[in-house]
């Protein structure tokens, strides 16, 4: 074989291979997808700290508003150690407050205490 077949057939195989990590990464993708529209199923109708009420329906709501999912394999509460998804719904407002907390506190971020947090909006309403 000469030196420009073989250079040929290298290319080819280089192709190839673009080509199979390309559709690899397509379908890692779509099934990424899938996963985090099922969990929009599992959203709370309130944030979790000051249960103000969410409007799935309302687009601002639904782009302004936090989730965080907690993954089953996570040590933790007991649904989490049978392997479910956790998700929680935060609003802005106890978001900004929660990483204001975070932020001011030399704590590391092993844990967020979400009940000081609710104190706090329950004092800032009263």
């Amino acid at each position: 074989m000469t030196k420009a077949a073989k250079k040929m057939q290298r290319k080819v195989k280089k192709a190839k291979m673009q080509r199979k990590v390309k559709k690899a990464k397509k379908r890692l993708a779509e099934t990424e997808l899938k996963e985090k529209i099922s969990m929009f199923s599992k959203l709370e109708n309130s944030c979790l700290t000051c249960e103000k009420p969410f409007d799935k329906q309302n687009k601002e709501m639904v782009q302004s508003w936090y989730v965080v999912v907690r993954k089953g394999d996570l040590h933790g509460a007991s649904a989490l150690r049978r392997g479910e998804d956790r998700v929680n719904l935060y609003c802005p407002e106890c978001w900004s407050k929660a990483s204001n907390i975070v932020v001011t506190d030399d704590s590391k971020w092993t844990s967020i205490d979400w009940e000081k947090i609710k104190e706090e909006i329950n004092a800032e309403k009263s």
